[in-house]
């Protein structure tokens, strides 16, 4: 896999984790139950904080993308999947549906899969400098 391919599945990672937060938004303002025990407000954000992580990729600090990358792995797989694991195992009603854990479950471990290649590297740099 080459690091623009990788760097484009992680910014769809960023894309339905901030998508699934501003439905989950949507679903709070109409009345309904948050999709997750996530709060959309604090979801969303920590999202986009993932896609400034991958701005080190960018400037071709590719050491220090696999840094960062090493730090989303535990923040994003304890709280993107561990915590869902834990809360809907002990009380499935924190959720909206089995569906909703499911997909923002799914969505995480997406992500975190993506993150175990940055950070071993099995990727092809092909966004190498060509100046300098």
């Amino acid at each position: 896999m080459t690091l623009s391919r990788l760097l484009k599945l992680q910014w769809i990672y960023i894309i339905l984790g901030v998508g699934y937060n501003i439905v989950s938004y949507f679903v709070v303002m109409s009345g309904g139950q948050q999709l997750s025990t996530t709060m959309p407000l604090k979801g969303g954000p920590a999202m986009l904080l993932y896609g400034v992580f991958l701005l080190a990729a960018y400037t071709d600090r590719i050491i220090l993308y696999r840094i960062l990358m090493t730090v989303a792995v535990f923040f994003y797989g304890w709280g993107g999947i561990v915590v869902h694991l834990i809360n809907y195992s002990q009380d499935p009603s924190l959720y909206a549906s089995f569906a909703a854990w499911i997909i923002a479950v799914g969505i995480n471990v997406y992500g975190l899969g993506l993150s175990l290649v940055a950070i071993t590297g099995k990727f092809e740099n092909d966004r190498l400098s060509t100046t300098g």
